[in-house]
């Protein structure tokens, strides 16, 4: 069975996309530049950057829940009012639950919904982007729907990174710190591209 590779050319830009979308400031000529290589790489590597910036995003999320204890996750959710009688020791009702599959039954099924949560708002949060990016630059030269969605997928590297550190002491705050962010630089690249 033959493996193919990606194209180095593809790889190359994509590099270079990454690159220029996350350092890229207030210089129209890079924008442009920028603009040409999310042209290039395809909307396959911008879908393979959008699921990255998702794993880190959503990284100090399931960080957080998966370093709860059984009793911890369980009271969160549950509040005061347990549906299952809990042992007065909270280390017997621990044991219990490690003993009874809580990590396979429980945890990994609660950390699949959070990530696919996390992931259906990443959704909403960028087609509204590039919606109100459309809007916005309706008395200039239009950019395409893959341009818009482009910018604000290739802008996302720099917050993303930043969010996630500040996820790791607050987590779930990161994540609007992370979007504030994403809209800033969107919105400061999309009045740079003039000419579309």
């Amino acid at each position: 069975m033959k493996v193919s590779w990606p194209a180095p050319i593809k790889v190359n830009n994509y590099f270079k996309t990454v690159t220029l979308g996350a350092y890229t400031w207030k210089n129209e000529e890079r924008i442009g530049l920028l603009l040409e290589y999310i042209r290039k790489t395809g909307f396959r590597w911008m879908l393979l950057h959008f699921f990255l910036v998702s794993l880190c995003l959503n990284f100090p999320v399931i960080l957080s829940i998966s370093r709860l204890e059984p009793h911890q996750f369980y009271s969160r959710i549950y509040g005061s009012s347990l549906p299952v009688e809990i042992p007065e020791n909270i280390d017997d009702f621990n044991i219990t639950m490690m003993e009874n599959g809580y990590g396979r039954n429980v945890l990994m099924p609660f950390l699949g919904m959070a990530f696919g949560l996390v992931l259906i708002i990443q959704i909403v949060f960028y087609l509204s982007t590039v919606f109100f990016v459309g809007i916005s630059r309706m008395h200039v030269t239009p950019l395409s729907y893959g341009d818009r969605f482009g910018i604000a997928v290739y802008s996302s590297t720099l917050p993303v990174l930043f969010s996630t550190v500040i996820g790791l002491i607050l987590p779930t705050v990161h994540i609007i710190i992370f979007y504030f962010l994403v809209m800033f630089f969107v919105f400061q690249r999309s009045k740079l591209c003039q000419n579309g």
